[in-house]
């Protein structure tokens, strides 16, 4: 009997066309994250929290998109060591379960501009939340001359100048639960991602009105020309004393409260709202751009991330952690996944026939969900 011979088809599925090819067009908001495709838990060199934080998965679980929109899962807890905070703060990092979203093309707000809330203002590429200059407090309860957390809350800060904040719900470990975030550049996040300040910084996170954070330095001209700076924030501290009680702290202007600060135009580089349009490398036609602020000593400067107002339109349903994934985004899947091409997710499957084996070899990027084509 003469031998059966193997013979191949070769069969080239293209899915969703140009509808899919817009659906997962990939911007640095989507492949910005820092997806956790290893396993990292928490961790930290205090042993009660270690035995809390090694339980959670670390930085970012998941990146889906569409056409408009970045969501991203987080549990809010780093790979980066965390703790101990000492100031007695009684919490721990616990898993947020965060669900944020983040638009693609972010536009500015041409009316008037979102007052930066407590809590979360955005997140960093790890999940962790980035939270305004304030802490909880301010004079006399009166929801003026709001205390600085970057000044107040400094002995509480770990090495990577985060702490958690507490939240409600059962002890852990001994512990209150807690919100882990920065105020501040993390120089610990700063250093996984080579933030050295001898190349234009990476993004460090993006606000909710979509416009990315960068680290602190930049090109020395908005164009992209002039080498790499750092970039200088445009307020200062006032000058003179505070108004005395009982219509405020009295004393000198030194940075307890933020109301001790005043936005300069053109002091430095950066706008009120600690940002500017400019080229960066992830956007050589430029965008509108937050910078985390360092003074020349290397030490943070006001208003450290994003300004007490947003530049942009802002994805409200973060601020009460209210996002929904619609059902037309898709898994982004990290950077070793080829990027989709003008025709879509091609997925080229080779079916070899041999002996009545079949064999099934993917050469291409499956994109869960993807449409259908016509």
């Amino acid at each position: 009997m003469t031998p059966r011979r193997p013979h191949s088809i070769a069969v080239l599925v293209v899915a969703g066309l140009s509808t899919c090819a817009q659906a997962q067009s990939i911007t640095p908001t989507v492949s910005s994250w820092r997806l956790n495709d290893t396993g990292a838990t928490g961790t930290s060199t205090d042993s009660a929290i270690d035995a809390v934080v090694r339980a959670i998965p670390a930085d970012v679980q998941r990146v889906r998109h569409n056409a408009t929109d970045a969501y991203i899962n987080a549990t809010g807890v780093p790979s980066y060591s965390i703790g101990p905070w000492g100031d007695g703060n009684p919490a721990v990092a616990t898993d947020r379960n965060w669900l944020f979203r983040f638009p693609k093309s972010p536009v500015e707000e041409t009316g008037t501009k979102t007052v930066t809330p407590l809590g979360p203002v955005g997140a960093f590429v790890n999940g962790v939340a980035m939270f305004n200059p304030k802490d909880a407090h301010s004079f006399n309860d009166a929801d003026v001359w709001h205390q600085n957390a970057v000044v107040v809350e400094a002995a509480g800060f770990d090495a990577a100048n985060g702490h958690p904040a507490p939240a409600t719900g059962p002890t852990i470990g001994g512990f209150q639960p807690g919100i882990y975030h920065h105020h501040q550049q993390s120089p610990s996040l700063r250093g996984q991602l080579g933030d050295d300040g001898t190349a234009h910084s990476p993004i460090l996170g993006f606000a909710f009105d979509g416009f990315p954070v960068y680290g602190p330095y930049g090109f020395a001209n908005p164009d992209g020309s002039g080498g790499v700076v750092r970039m200088r924030s445009s307020y200062q501290l006032r000058s003179g004393l505070r108004p005395p009680p009982p219509s405020g702290p009295g004393g000198p202007y030194d940075g307890y409260y933020v109301e001790d600060f005043e936005y300069v135009d053109g002091l430095g580089d950066l706008d009120q709202y600690n940002g500017r349009f400019c080229v960066t490398p992830e956007y050589p036609q430029g965008t509108y751009a937050y910078f985390m602020t360092i003074d020349a000593g290397g030490n943070s400067a006001y208003p450290y991330a994003i300004g007490p107002q947003y530049y942009g339109v802002v994805a409200t349903d973060n601020l009460n952690q209210s996002v929904t994934v619609p059902g037309d985004a898709v898994d982004y899947l990290g950077a070793a996944v080829p990027a989709a091409s003008s025709w879509g997710v091609v997925v080229l499957m080779l079916l070899l026939l041999a002996g009545g084996t079949l064999v099934l070899r993917s050469a291409g990027a499956y994109a869960p969900n993807a449409p259908e084509p016509d």
